[in-house]
């Protein structure tokens, strides 16, 4: 067995520290009520920042040494057009997953988020099937089926998580309703009040009371918007991961470290660009940026969130430039492991006999879906493709071979027996 370069190691090793680190610092930057006290869209802002900061900086060093970065960058020519802008669809598919993934954390532990998290083998496997064409095998699809089983019943086994977070949606993501910035927009035009009270900005929404555990216990199975928003983002970051990588690769050729300063860059200006339009087209967002400030409810741990995030998205961009997604794939279980880990120390996560008895079946699966790859199929010759023709063939060749020998033969005797009847005449 080949061991791993010190680079794949070196390379798991930083995407699982920093993957861990993120999920965890998601749920540590959270209150007790499991809400956000910042808006979640202004740490995506910082992170698409900071990560187009670092590929400029990149840029500007090696502009600088005499290397043509910006005018690879931008070109002004219609092909040229047309493949800078079709960064934007992994840039708005990026800005979508990034979004919900906050809202998730609203509805499960990390532990339990993570590994519902393993639902992206599956829309990853569909997507592979139905754009690449890449076939399963019957054992692997035999696995998708019992992944999923055994997803469905992990979801189940934290009814307290789930119904906590089941009215969270909106108010993670805001905290300031539109009724009462309008009342303070009205009183600053009257009384030309300067600025919005600071507790203002920390007032929570108003919301239905949650079921009690007992009345939601009567159910067998409860399905929240959680569940919901696992499937749509484990669909969206593989499509995002698969279209990346392909488009990433196509400038694998092109003097690699270069081209990937570049892609990065292109890639983070749409990050930074549909991040920052959230903040002016959504009238709740809007409100609360130019009342409370950008940075409004911020915290230690949100702050290394934007650092540990936009550290995460150079990282996979690393992977799928040059590795590939399933190594991605390969890593993430491992970030499952430690934030379950993680979990149980930091946050008070109490699993319970079904977690412990689903968690292991979930590792098996993806463990036997990985070793159950269809044979590559044996590049074909025309020997193997026509054998009897082959055969047919040889064996002509091996008679006209024969026939040429006897001919050659029988012209030899033929010339002796003439040189012996010239010798007699003479004599």
């Amino acid at each position: 067995m080949e061991c791993p370069s010190m680079t794949t190691v070196a390379l798991t090793t930083v995407y699982v520290v920093l993957g861990a680190g993120r999920v965890m610092l998601m749920r540590l930057s959270a209150n007790e009520d499991h809400k956000y006290d910042y808006l979640p869209v202004t740490v995506n802002v910082c992170a698409e920042a900071v990560k187009l900061v670092v590929c400029l900086s990149i840029m500007l060093k090696l502009e600088m040494s005499g290397k043509p970065m910006f005018k690879e960058f931008i070109q002004f020519s219609w092909p040229e057009c047309l493949k800078f802008f079709k960064w934007s669809i992994p840039g708005l598919l990026y800005f979508f997953d990034n979004l919900i993934g906050f809202s998730v954390m609203t509805f499960f532990e990390p532990a339990v988020a993570v590994l519902l998290g393993n639902f992206t083998i599956i829309s990853t496997s569909i997507l592979f099937r139905l754009i690449l064409k890449r076939k399963l095998s019957r054992v692997q699809w035999a696995s998708l089926l019992i992944l999923f089983l055994a997803i469905v019943s992990l979801s189940n086994q934290d009814h307290r998580s789930t119904l906590k977070g089941h009215h969270h949606t909106s108010d993670s993501l805001d905290s300031i309703d539109n009724a009462t910035l309008y009342e303070v927009e009205i009183l600053q035009k009257r009384h030309a009040i300067p600025a919005v009270p600071s507790d203002l900005c920390h007032r929570k929404l108003r919301h239905t009371p949650e079921p009690s555990i007992s009345e939601a216990s009567k159910y067998s199975f409860t399905v929240s918007f959680g569940h919901v928003l696992i499937v749509v983002q484990c669909f969206l970051s593989s499509f995002a991961n698969i279209y990346n990588e392909k488009i990433f690769k196509e400038g694998h050729n092109e003097d690699g470290i270069y081209m990937y300063i570049v892609q990065n860059t292109r890639l983070y200006t749409f990050g930074v660009i549909f991040n920052t339009l959230t903040l002016f087209v959504i009238p709740n967002f809007r409100n609360r940026v130019f009342y409370c400030g950008m940075f409004s409810g911020y915290s230690w741990y949100s702050t290394l969130l934007i650092f540990a995030t936009a550290a995460l998205g150079l990282t996979t961009s690393l992977i799928l430039k040059f590795r590939d997604n399933m190594f991605h794939v390969h890593s993430a279980q491992v970030t499952t492991v430690v934030i379950i880990s993680l979990s149980i120390w930091l946050t008070g996560f109490q699993p319970t006999l079904d977690f412990f008895l689903q968690m292991p079946t979930v590792f098996l699966v993806i463990i036997i879906y990985n070793n159950s790859h269809l044979p590559a199929e044996p590049l074909l010759t025309p020997r193997m493709r026509y054998p009897s023709e082959s055969t047919s063939r040889g064996q002509e060749n091996s008679v006209r071979k024969r026939g040429t020998s006897v001919s050659e033969e029988l012209i030899e005797l033929t010339r002796m027996d003439e040189e012996d009847e010239t010798t007699s005449v003479e004599l």
